[in-house]
């Protein structure tokens, strides 16, 4: 750490460009944590989520995966910087928002920082879930754990026992961790599919199910909710990138994958729900109930309770992973720029896994409907910092950065802008808000009554507000 760090309020041990000796991120480690990424239980429901709401198997999968393929793209554009000189998401936000206008920007990516608490407490109970499977797997009489909770607490004593958090690793120790999960949860996935189509006599193209709303729109609806599974790496992407060798490593070790890794588990999830649809009428979107009912089937079969038991630790092992790259790290990060002198990642991420319990997740996974809601908005708070990123590095900055006055706090630094503001970037945010506001609302709360095409507007959410932020922010702005 060099001279011009020491002391400052700017920065601390994380917030300080990685140390040479730390980039040791080649690009088939970036494949393999997207691989990890891509393959994991929330991927998989957003998949099956999206038959819930009256799409074909098939139309579900290619809403999903067009928005992943156009998310990669914005992924990888956020990562340039931080892959180049090294720094993390809130350092990189000093460029764009001005050195006391990144704090605004670190708090608005954490609407972000609550989401990440939600998203790590989701994570955590439905990796909760599966652990409870996976111990009926072993020890049947689990599954008869009395229930001490009343039945407005919405969960049972079993499931509450089988919620973890042991999410707080310091990133750059995890390349070889991405390296098996990747392996071992795209074993697990194939195996779960195959159980099903077995099951059910293979693929079925069934036709179109019958539904009130026009398919455009629902088929929007799970293209946003695409966009809700990888925002958060369109903004957080530098705290993974700035770990790479070179710029390169980040860029072709993600470009490819991601598209391509992230559409096996959304069609897995399409099919088996759309074969539980077939065989049970009602289809399965969550796998712990996909999981669950495998496993009924066997009361008495130890080979195949064994292979369940793999199955569902492994799920298990794939959402930890997710909270530690997407949820903790980025929650960790963000507290340790608020408060350099007393957080640090791994403080940080602590603190995100008891929170994660505090806000009771299991309400959020109660059925399909919620869940995708909780996507898509996500993703439209996330939107317009992305594009604010992305274009300043690439259109104002022209992709050069000085990285000493990313630490300079005086009047007259580079990144300094007006009394430490550049006021452009909060105005151009909420502007860019504004137009799927009411729509937002109204998955928040059903009190908010607004029109059917203002409703509608929110089925484009993230696409729509992160192009108005960008056309907005784009004409280059004076010093």
């Amino acid at each position: 750490m060099t001279n011009w760090f020491a002391g400052s309020r700017w920065c601390n041990g994380d917030l300080a460009p990685t140390p040479a000796e730390e980039r040791k991120w080649p690009a088939f480690v970036y494949a393999a944590f997207w691989t990890a990424h891509a393959a994991d239980a929330t991927a998989w429901t957003a998949g099956s989520a999206t038959v819930a709401l009256g799409l074909t198997w098939w139309q579900a999968w290619l809403a999903l995966n067009t928005a992943h393929i156009i998310g990669t793209f914005l992924i990888v554009a956020n990562g340039r910087m931080a892959s180049r000189y090294h720094v993390g998401f809130p350092v990189c936000a000093r460029v764009s928002w001005g050195m006391w206008g990144s704090y605004m920007a670190v708090a608005m990516s954490r609407f972000d920082e609550i989401v990440q608490i939600i998203w790590n407490g989701v994570n955590t109970y439905y990796a909760g879930l599966l652990v409870s499977v996976a111990l009926q797997c072993i020890w049947p009489s689990w599954a008869n754990v009395p229930n001490t909770l009343p039945e407005s607490a919405g969960i049972t004593t079993r499931d509450l026992i089988g919620f973890q958090c042991l999410t707080f690793l310091h990133p750059r120790d995890l390349k070889w961790f991405y390296v098996a999960k990747s392996i071992i949860v795209m074993t697990a996935m194939n195996g779960i599919l195959i159980w099903w189509l077995h099951k059910n006599g293979g693929v079925h193209f069934s036709a179109q199910p019958p539904t009130q709303i026009p398919r455009v729109w629902l088929w929007l609806e799970a293209f946003n909710s695409g966009f809700g599974s990888v925002s958060s790496l369109t903004v957080n992407q530098a705290d993974i990138a700035r770990y790479a060798r070179s710029p390169n490593d980040q860029l072709w070790g993600q470009i490819f994958i991601f598209p391509l890794a992230s559409a096996l588990p959304g069609l897995y999830g399409t099919l088996v729900a759309s074969a539980s649809q077939e065989l049970y009428g009602t289809p399965l979107w969550n796998l712990w109930d996909v999981t669950q009912t495998m496993l009924d089937q066997y009361p008495h079969h130890s080979g195949a309770r064994f292979g369940i038991f793999l199955a569902a630790a492994s799920m298990a092992l794939a959402l930890i992973a997710v909270n530690l790259a997407t949820n903790c790290l980025p929650f960790g990060s963000d507290v340790s720029a608020l408060f350099p002198r007393y957080m640090n990642i791994q403080r940080g991420q602590f603190i995100c896994c008891l929170l994660g319990l505090a806000i009771a997740p299991w309400k959020i996974l109660q059925n399909g409907d919620t869940f995708l809601a909780f996507l898509s908005g996500y993703g439209y708070w996330l939107a317009p910092i992305a594009a604010i990123l992305c274009v300043d590095y690439f259109y104002v900055q022209r992709g050069n950065v000085v990285t000493a006055e990313l630490y300079n706090g005086k009047p007259g630094g580079l990144y300094w802008y007006q009394k430490g503001w550049n006021i452009r970037a909060p105005v151009i945010t909420v502007l860019s808000l504004i137009p799927c506001l009411p729509g937002f609302a109204s998955t928040i709360s059903t009190q908010v009554k607004i029109s059917v095409n203002a409703a509608r507007l929110s089925n484009v959410s993230f696409i729509l507000t992160y192009v108005i932020a960008a056309l907005i922010f784009g004409p280059k702005q004076p010093r």
